[in-house]
């Protein structure tokens, strides 16, 4: 019996601090004048050291899908409501403010990978006529490397712009002792993000976590 009144007791301070988030979310949309219609959390179990496109969420990171706000199952309950606000606009900020400066570092990539094999093809061909383009295709592997790494490292950029532009909104300091907090619990995906490593430099789009900390910190100094 006592161990139902606690699980509904659990369940309910769940409920209202799910519930919370999800206000902080439509005040930060109203008043960012941003389209969001936060019904619910999700809590996000899947966490990776290099988030992308493709593979997921970092512990330090929030995103939105329709009127899902998802967040790390890491952080659950280590940040108050009001803590989860920084984050929350950050990652707003960047899904609905950057389009054009993301989709302009994609044009950007695409347009180096393309010149930069254009110009290999074309030398080696003058050097070795018809076996040139044979010759050619094995570079197409490290300057797609290149071209990668160019496209997360610009994206990783404006992700810290949103920081900037979300720490100019809630407060440089009061983003700054989240992040600070959010670094002190030694998560293992934010750590390894932090190492770096050839595959983190490579593929993540979003920044470490101390770098993240050097921007805001740098706006909470003037």
């Amino acid at each position: 019996m006592r161990d139902d009144l606690e699980e509904k007791m659990s369940a309910s301070s769940s409920e209202e601090y799910e519930k919370q988030i999800v206000e902080i979310v439509s005040d930060l949309g109203h008043t960012l004048g941003i389209k969001v219609h936060p019904n619910r959390v999700v809590w996000h179990g899947r966490l990776v050291a290099t988030p992308n496109f493709m593979t997921g969420l970092g512990s330090d990171q929030c995103d939105f899908d329709g009127g899902k706000v998802i967040l790390p199952k890491t952080l659950k309950d280590r940040l108050t409501p009001e803590e989860w606000k920084p984050l929350l606009a950050s990652q707003l900020l960047y899904e609905r403010r950057s389009k054009l400066a993301i989709f302009s570092r994609w044009i950007l990539s695409a347009i180096v990978v393309t010149i930069m094999w254009i110009i290999a093809v074309a030398s080696l061909t003058a050097s070795y006529g018809d076996y040139g383009l044979a010759l050619a295709l094995p570079l197409l592997i490290p300057i797609t490397i290149l071209a990668t790494w160019f496209f997360s490292h610009e994206l990783r950029g404006v992700r810290l712009k949103a920081d900037e532009r979300a720490a100019r909104f809630v407060g440089p300091r009061e983003f700054l002792n989240v992040l600070e907090r959010v670094d002190s619990f030694k998560i293992n995906d934010v750590e390894k993000r932090k190492r770096g490593g050839f595959r983190i430099r490579v593929q993540s789009h979003f920044p470490s976590i101390d770098s993240r900390i050097r921007r805001v910190d740098k706006l909470a100094e003037r």
